[in-house]
Parts: C-alpha cells; structure tokens; sequence
C-alpha cells in the first residue's frame, strides 16, 4: 500500500512538472510587445468639417457666405500607430491612435476657388485582442476597443476654428497577420481604423 501511494505521489509530482513545463514555455517563447503602423479607409468616418459645416449637397447654406458653394469632402485616408503588449498567448491589450484629416474646397458661383476648409481627427482607443490561432508565422484574431474622438474644424472662409469631441468604438471582425517578428497584416471592421486597414506590425520582448 505504501509503495502504490509512494508511485501515485511521484506520479503526480511529475505531472505538475509537466504541466508547469508546458505553461513556461509559450511565456518565454512568444514575443509580449507589438508596435505597428497601418492605413485604413474613411468610408464610415465623420469628419469635422460635416458636423459643422455640411457637404456639398446643401449650397448656400451659410446665410453669410450666400455666394459661395462647398466641393465634395476629401480625405488621404486614416494613419494609425498601436502599442499592444500580450499578456497571454491569446489575449493582448493596447491602445492605438488613429490620425484622419479632410479637405473641403470653397467655390464662388464662377466656379472659381475662394477658400480651402480643412477637418483634423485624432481617435485616441485603449483595445483588447482576442487570438483564435496563434503560429509563429500566423495569426487570426479579433479585436475591440472603446475611446474617444478629437476634431479640429478650420473654415478659412469664415475665419473660425471650431473644436469637438465624442466616443468612438473600434471594432475588429477578423484580422489576419503573417510573418515572424517583422509581420504583415490585414483587418476588417468598422471605426476609426477604416473597414479595411493593412499595415505592418513588429514583435519583440520575449
């Protein structure tokens, strides 16, 4: 009796070394920070210059510019730079800060430039990542955030600045990365970042 206790007792003691083993090594062997640039779309984004102003599908509306129109919004896209630091394999938390700036040109009724209107976004989201597979060289992962949102509106035209604020939510259905510590990827979604955004990202810290 003695020695089947003894046996079980060893036996056991060597499963928890095992076990201890195993949960060691994906702490040691996966990088805990990731840093990352990306470009993204502006499909959903409200800028500024909107909330303030309107588009060109309401002309005249300025009672003290009635003689000028607005051309349509453009933008060059949303720019974002993240921090992620991976507290488990499969959970990561960071935040990101997505820069989006529009343009707006002014037109007298000769259709000739009088101003150029100008919108600036700043969306600051602490995220938390959710890894479906985690491989060295492939990741699937979804991802959500909440945050906050700051717009600088400059009407050149009337000479005003205008500032607002207000949430946004960042949501990541599926994105997909490949590479080792140098890695490229792809997300779909809605917020700031664009419905589609692409970047690079950059591992370290193992």
């Amino acid at each position: 009796m003695k020695r089947i206790i003894l046996c079980m007792v060893i036996s056991m003691s060597l499963c928890t070394m095992l076990m201890g083993q195993n949960e060691q090594k994906p702490t040691q062997n996966y990088p805990h920070q990731e840093v990352s640039i990306s470009y993204g779309d502006v499909l959903l984004a409200i800028s500024p210059i909107y909330n303030t102003q309107g588009t060109s599908s309401y002309p005249n509306h300025n009672w003290f510019a009635p003689n000028t129109y607005k051309g349509d919004e453009k933008s060059p896209g949303a720019f974002s730079l993240s921090y992620m630091y991976g507290i488990k394999k499969w959970l990561w938390l960071g935040v990101s800060a997505t820069y989006t700036s529009f343009y707006q040109k002014v037109y007298d009724f000769s259709h000739q430039k009088v101003a150029t209107n100008s919108g600036h976004k700043m969306a600051i989201v602490p995220t938390i990542r959710f890894m479906y597979v985690y491989k060295e060289n492939f990741n699937l992962y979804s991802a959500f955030g909440i945050g906050a949102s700051f717009g600088l509106y400059n009407d050149k035209e009337m000479d005003i600045l205008n500032f607002n604020m207000h949430p946004v939510i960042q949501f990541t259905g599926i994105g997909v990365s490949v590479g080792k510590d140098l890695r490229g990827f792809a997300e779909f979604g809605c917020g700031p970042r664009g419905i589609f955004n692409c970047g690079v990202q950059y591992r370290f810290g193992k």
